[in-house]
């Protein structure tokens, strides 16, 4: 039996990858977070033996630990885990021209959620990530992210958190890849918000759709490679590589 566990499965893009990976035959672990969203539930409905909604809070070490459990009550292996939970980052600040108002509260939640949300979640699942076949660590991370081509003047704390989630991630393939550990980090693009009805809110026609973007991830966050062992990537839905 192959397993995944995703973050942020809610609703966008986790919940679109929830879909995709239990089309491909696997069991899902989908952590779910957002009180008024039950699209989770529907879609259990649709698969009632494979799928299995985990109350998941990436912020609290407790949640984390008692999902864990959950799981392990399940399964005793995870094959595929997938960090896609994610905190934009607040109501933006006003600027004034010459200003640069930090909020440090939502700035420590940020960070908290984006890059130690991930990282702690590997912690305290890499047992039963061991015992999987296929030791795949599946990041979603920001064109943000990259430092070589920051341009932004604002926004400090998703791009500062999001930078920080790409070096945990090379800093857990220095630490796991000798296990056979394999990390795929992706860029999914500027996706429409989904709504707890389900529908979608688009703000730009540069906005694309989640299922879109998860589609694009599967076949990088499935594929193998020679170099595995020590290369790292910022794969964007359409395959290009980033600078971090």
């Amino acid at each position: 039996m192959k397993t995944a566990l995703i973050t942020g499965a809610d609703r966008g893009l986790g919940l679109a990858l929830v879909r995709e990976y239990l089309n491909l035959g696997y069991t899902v672990f989908a952590g779910r977070f957002l009180a008024d969203f039950h699209l989770l539930d529907d879609l259990k409905k649709e698969w009632p033996d494979t799928l299995h909604p985990v109350q998941l809070d990436v912020e609290s070490r407790a949640s984390i630990l008692a999902a864990a459990q959950e799981v392990a009550a399940i399964t005793d292996h995870l094959d595929v885990f997938v960090s896609d939970a994610a905190y934009m980052g607040g109501p933006e600040n006003s600027r004034v021209k010459g200003e640069m108002p930090i909020d440090e509260s939502l700035l420590e939640k940020a960070v908290a959620v984006n890059a130690l949300g991930a990282l702690q979640c590997v912690e305290i699942l890499l047992p039963l990530l061991r015992k999987g076949e296929e030791k795949r660590l599946c990041i979603v991370s920001s064109e943000v992210s990259s430092v070589t081509l920051m341009q932004r003047d604002g926004d400090f704390r998703y791009c500062m958190s999001k930078t920080a989630l790409n070096v945990a991630v090379r800093m857990l393939q220095n630490t796991l890849a000798s296990e056979g550990f394999t990390f795929r980090l992706y860029q999914p693009g500027w996706m429409r918000r989904q709504q707890p009805d389900g529908s979608f809110t688009q703000w730009n026609d540069c906005q694309i759709n989640a299922a879109d973007s998860a589609k694009a991830a599967i076949p990088i966050f499935t594929s193998r490679r020679p170099d595995d062992a020590y290369k790292l990537e910022l794969v964007d839905y359409l395959g290009s590589v980033w600078p971090f």
